[in-house]
């Protein structure tokens, strides 16, 4: 387990998430979502912050859906292709994770298995999300990432 720093508590705002979304394993995930985010960056300039949503658990099947997005205004001039995500406004528990990206799991691991369980809070049944700005460097996979985890009292 990776050992985290507190949380910080915010209160997400609303946006209008939309990119590439696909089913993956929770086996496979650490191989097929960075191989999801270089064909995400292929599709040319992508602007930042970028988001890596998390989103259509099934525990029993151990499979979910990871949308790599970007904010948009509205979903009408997308490409029919792209995923679409409505994020309401809701309260987060929001990490830092430092370092390499290959680490990020386990900082996952450490929020569901060692922080939820002695925080107080639920896990709202909404998505959370990955923020990827200017403080991570998707070249070297070095920085800094923001985790969006939604709870509830």
């Amino acid at each position: 387990m990776t050992e985290l720093k507190a949380p910080r508590i915010a209160a997400g705002p609303p946006m209008l998430l939309a990119g590439m979304r696909l089913p993956h394993t929770f086996a496979a995930a650490t191989e097929t979502i960075p191989a999801q985010w270089e064909a995400f960056r292929q599709l040319g300039a992508i602007a930042s912050p970028t988001y890596g949503v998390i989103c259509g658990n099934d525990v029993a099947a151990q499979t979910f859906e990871y949308m790599c997005a970007i904010v948009v205004t509205d979903f009408e001039s997308l490409p029919a292709d792209w995923g679409r995500v409505t994020i309401a406004a809701q309260q987060y528990a929001v990490f830092t994770h430092a370092g390499h990206i290959s680490g990020l799991q386990a900082t996952w691991n450490s929020i569901w298995n060692e922080w939820l369980p002695a925080s107080g809070y639920g896990p709202a049944d909404v998505p959370d999300f990955e923020v990827y700005d200017d403080r991570f460097d998707p070249k070297t996979g070095l920085g800094l990432v923001e985790i969006w985890f939604p709870i509830e009292d």
